[in-house]
């Protein structure tokens, strides 16, 4: 059954989360953080025999930008990844309570707050640790090879066709020419190397990229914007990522190079990168798969850092400037050093 999805914050209320989730004697908003999506922290007291209480995120499109229909593509993937393949292949993300996508479009999670166990969250402007980032590469190895070339996934139309990414045009999207103007002035524009300040030619790399290469063999289940920022790390040190709006089925390097050049200082990537690969291609191994040999995985590395280009020209309401800022002088540096555009334009 699919109950009524809130459409403003008013709406996450008592009554609302004693529908879905039932026997809810209070629920209280403890915070809001606004962003890509709206994010409600909220305090629940259970009624008997349940009794006690318990902190859960709401997650859903509460935004101004979320009235651009295009943006339910983006909620209602993640409401998909919840639905259809959460605890499948050991992605380890929270637990999810609810989850439900209405024949308007409108999309909502109830998912449990992480700081329950412990979660330390990341802040994009500090740069990862080379151990921080080979703990996150074995995460992704590991839901990378429970999902290798596992062809139930290709059956699946969503993944298989680039999820919301594809469903949305990210590419026009972004870098519509309007939008490219008003962006050019923000101060992030000036981390981006001026070999790669033509929006032309960032459009036709990028699809190049989408087109031709993340869908190449061998692939596995995909975050889909495995940013610095989606990461999160346990006491035990074990790193994990949220937010799968983005699922598809990808290219293996696709996550591994846009989490590597974003989330490494330009130093330590420049010093560690060959190394960190290396680490990530034993952990493939060490869960069963037969990993592509160490050439051809960082020539893939080279292309698919690419990608993270992007976000010299990400909307201000969705992420902080000095995000931007950070991610566009990293992956810059990183498209220039490794020849990212020539290779995929076939040059390289």
């Amino acid at each position: 059954m699919t109950h009524e999805i809130p459409t403003s914050v008013g709406q996450i209320n008592t009554a609302w989360f004693d529908s879905v989730l039932g026997g809810v004697e209070k629920a209280t908003i403890v915070k809001v953080i606004h962003g890509t999506a709206t994010k409600i922290c909220v305090e629940l007291d259970f009624s008997p025999p349940r009794r006690g209480s318990r902190r859960v995120w709401v997650k859903t499109g509460m935004e101004p930008h979320s009235a651009d229909k295009r943006m339910d593509n983006v909620y209602a993937g993640e409401a998909f990844y919840y639905k259809a393949l959460a605890g499948k292949y050991d992605t380890r993300t929270p637990e999810c309570f609810y989850a439900a996508t209405d024949a308007q479009g409108h999309s909502v999670l109830v998912l449990d707050d992480l700081a329950r166990i412990g979660a330390r969250f990341v802040e994009p402007v500090e740069a990862g640790s080379v151990d921080f980032v080979a703990r996150a590469l074995e995460a992704i190895a590991r839901y990378q090879a429970s999902s290798w070339m596992a062809p139930e996934l290709h059956d699946i139309d969503w993944l298989r066709m680039g999820g919301s990414h594809r469903a949305y045009d990210f590419i026009s999207w972004l870098y519509e020419p309007n939008h490219w103007r008003e962006y050019a002035q923000r101060p992030r524009f000036q981390k981006l190397a001026p070999a790669l300040r033509d929006r032309e030619l960032l459009v036709k790399v990028h699809r190049k990229l989408q087109d031709d290469f993340w869908p190449q063999a061998p692939w596995a289940l995909a975050h889909g914007d495995c940013h610095f920022g989606q990461a999160y790390r346990l006491p035990d040190g074990e790193v994990r990522l949220l937010d799968w709006q983005a699922v598809q089925i990808a290219h293996w390097a696709h996550d591994v190079s846009y989490f590597m050049a974003g989330a490494l200082s330009v130093q330590d990537r420049r010093a560690n990168d060959r190394e960190l690969l290396r680490h990530y291609l034993k952990a493939l191994a060490d869960h069963g798969v037969e990993p592509p040999a160490d050439e051809v995985a960082w020539r893939a590395y080279r292309a698919h850092a690419m990608h993270g280009i992007g976000w010299v020209m990400c909307p201000f309401e969705m992420q902080p400037e000095e995000n931007c800022e950070v991610f566009t002088e990293r992956f810059s540096t990183a498209a220039l050093d490794l020849g990212s555009v020539d290779l995929i334009l076939g040059g390289g």
